[in-house]
């Protein structure tokens, strides 16, 4: 809505992709520091967490015993021993294992989620207080990332690899202990292979990283340019430049391709190279233990039968928690961008003793106003001017000029820099912000209406409102014809922000909602930059009846739709110019007079040009 003439440019944030093996991985600037906030924010949960971390332990019990338990059903076999007690063990070890499995991931579906759920509240209700200058600051798409992509890591991570994660850490530790209890030989070499995956691990993962930090980049590129053919397609039809838009699709297509072919050949070497060093290494403890049973170092074959299956179980949980590791960094990182939001700043708050508003007269005054979006840069410089109650006040200048900056100040979208704004002579800050800002009722040049039926969005500001009275309000401005035609009339749910109505159906709903508020003081931006001739009529006769005995501010670029106005202020670099009515500016010879014949001459231009063409349209062809 603000003219951001030398705004804050949109803040570069790195985007946050879910990583795979050898995956693009975002890690956090403070993971101490974070893990501690989401730490606080598990209080009430605290109970559930000891329960996982408990049933982690029992769950990894069923990899770190059943291979023990299997070598000494081996042993009693070998021995000829009844072996039915040792088989039971093991079912038994089986079934408390899913049972616990089960109940584990019941526990961290429900703390995770709970946790996710205040998350998304706290965060919501967080974006709905920041002042617009926060937005000015960060593009949409880039907030709508942090809302859902990045909520949904820190759900992901919380629901699932945090419980990998400790459930793989109870095993690599107590499978461990029960090798070097079996023999410490043969846990030694083990312990070789071990290393030899972890360097290979890091080797491949290092030079994976620049690949999929590339694709990341070719997908980016690409998605940039699905979108910018798709929103300007009649841009691209009317120009004839399909062929060229496809071209440039297929060379972004193909870079993204070839790389992401590279990625994943390479990070798809590291499985069949563990499985190899795996095989190897099983190799190896298998011929150790051959070579120790044959020097009596070891009698028991239930022994080597459960040091080979604990050799399996050993490796993989450790690329497992590498992977899993990789995504909790992203996730933590994911969850330092939502706390930037939660530690902005939010709009001041009421001042203390804050009045309330109820039924201001109008009454406004600028009193040496001064405003920029940066404070290097000032929008607006001085500005001094009165608004008596009951005026129609229209606010004219070249774009860039400042207009918009004051009805976003009269609002308080922004305060003021530099000087005061009065309402029935006390400070704008003065009151509540509630009070005021339903003192006003606002117009604007981008429509804004939403998902929902006809009779909710004319009723959006006055949600109690009877259907008699949104029809009433429909019929003052004029939108009543429109409606009575759609499908459902005022039933008809609008999509996408009504983007099957025509601009000027849309500016209609949104005056039928200003009429329904009845604000005493009343905003109009832009109200008819966008419509065609017979639309604006309709409007312009709309504001008319909106305007009547209420305190209007109106933006206009198109000076005869304001000259009538009691007050026109003309802005030029920030400054006032020529304030007065139509006549006496017209009276001083001076900015707003040149505008004015500009305008004036254009048009009468156009229409003898229109005139000219209807005339020779009326020739017969034969004369033509």
């Amino acid at each position: 809505m603000a003219e951001k003439s030398g705004g804050i440019p949109p803040a570069n944030l790195n985007g946050i992709s879910r990583p795979g093996r050898g995956g693009v991985v975002v890690k956090p600037k403070n993971m101490k520091g974070t893990l501690q906030r989401l730490w606080r924010l598990t209080k009430g949960q605290r109970k559930g967490l000891g329960w996982i971390l408990f049933l982690s332990a029992l769950a990894s019990g069923a990899s770190i015993l059943s291979p023990y338990i299997t070598g000494r059903a081996v042993t009693a076999i070998s021995r000829g021993d009844m072996v039915l007690w040792v088989l039971s063990c093991l079912m038994g070890l089986y079934l408390s294992d899913w049972l616990v499995k089960f109940l584990q991931a019941f526990f961290m579906a429900s703390i995770g989620q709970r946790v996710i759920h205040h998350i998304r509240r706290t965060l919501f209700a967080q974006i709905k207080t920041l002042p617009l200058s926060f937005f000015d600051r960060h593009q949409h798409g880039e907030l709508m990332s942090r809302l859902t992509n990045d909520v949904d890591n820190i759900s992901t991570t919380i629901s699932n690899s945090l419980t990998l994660l400790l459930t793989y850490s109870f095993t690599v530790i107590g499978i461990f202990f029960m090798m070097l209890y079996l023999n410490p030989i043969l846990t030694a070499v083990a312990l070789v292979g071990v290393g030899g995956i972890f360097l290979l691990t890091k080797t491949i993962t290092k030079y994976t990283k620049k690949l999929f930090s590339v694709q990341q980049k070719s997908l980016g590129a690409l998605n940039g340019q699905v979108e910018e053919s798709i929103s300007g397609l009649a841009v691209v039809k009317a120009f004839c430049r399909e062929e060229v838009m496809e071209r440039e699709f297929a060379e972004r297509n193909d870079a993204f391709c070839k790389v992401s072919i590279k990625a994943l050949i390479c990070s798809g070497y590291l499985m069949p190279l563990m499985n190899v060093i795996n095989n190897l290494l099983y190799v190896a403890i298998s011929v150790l233990c051959g070579v120790l049973f044959l020097n009596g170092r070891i009698t028991d074959i239930g022994l080597v039968t459960s040091f080979l299956l604990y050799v399996r179980q050993f490796t993989r949980p450790f690329v497992e928690i590498a992977n899993i590791y990789n995504n909790f960094q992203t996730a933590v990182a994911g969850a330092e961008r939502v706390f930037e939001i939660l530690d902005e700043q939010s709009e001041p708050p009421d001042r203390e003793g804050a009045a309330g508003l109820e039924r201001p007269h109008g009454d406004i005054e600028l009193c040496h106003v001064s405003f920029g979006y940066v404070p290097e840069r000032l929008i607006l410089k001085d500005i001094s001017v009165k608004i008596p109650a009951g005026t129609q006040a229209a606010i004219v200048g070249t774009t860039g000029s400042g207009k918009t900056t004051i009805i976003s100040l009269l609002t308080r979208f922004y305060d003021v820099s530099e000087g005061s704004i009065r309402l029935d002579g006390r400070d704008l800050r003065d009151y509540r912000m509630e009070d005021l800002r339903k003192a006003f009722g606002v117009v604007l040049q981008d429509t804004a209406l939403f998902a929902a039926s006809v009779w909710e969005n004319i009723s959006y500001g006055h949600p109690e409102a009877t259907m008699e009275q949104i029809k009433e309000a429909a019929r003052i401005a004029e939108a009543d014809s429109f409606i009575e035609r759609l499908p459902g009339g005022y039933e008809t749910v609008l999509e996408y922000g009504g983007m099957e109505l025509s601009q000027g159906e849309r500016q209609l709903l949104t005056i039928a909602r200003a009429v329904l508020a009845d604000a005493p003081i009343l905003i109009l931006d832009e109200a008819t930059s966008s419509v065609d001739t017979v639309t604006e009529q309709k409007i312009r006769r709309a504001m008319l009846k909106l305007c009547e005995n209420r305190t209007s501010v109106i933006i206009a670029h198109r000076l005869s739709t304001i000259r009538d106005s009691d007050l026109i202020i003309l802005l030029e670099n920030g400054e006032i110019a020529e304030q007065g009515t139509h006549e006496e500016l017209m009276g001083l010879e001076g900015r707003y007079a040149r505008m004015y014949r500009t305008q004036t001459e254009f048009v009468e231009d156009g229409e003898d040009a229109r005139v000219e063409k209807r005339s020779l349209s009326a020739v017969p062809l034969s004369r033509k």
